[in-house]
């Protein structure tokens, strides 16, 4: 257990030497992930229900026979 320390620090070390030589690459993809913070909620949840709307099983729920409030309520054994 000694050890992990040591094994964060070496990945610290490799993913800052991997970004150094790969300036030209990192930079714009970080510019672009700022960017992607100002796009507004409304449109990522359109565009998770647009990619989402394939998977589903169905695309709406089926039509209740009759209201909840009409329905015949049931009363628990323990009440009575």
């Amino acid at each position: 257990m000694s050890g992990i320390p040591i094994v964060i620090i070496a990945f610290f070390f490799a993913v800052v030497d991997f970004a150094w030589r790969n300036v030209w690459l990192v930079v714009p993809a970080m510019i672009a992930v700022w960017l992607l913070l100002f796009v507004p909620s409304r449109t990522w949840s359109s565009m998770r229900a647009s990619i989402a709307a394939p998977f589903r099983r169905r695309a709406s729920a089926p039509p209740v026979s009759t209201p909840l409030s009409e329905q015949p309520r049931r009363e628990l054994v323990h009440s009575k």
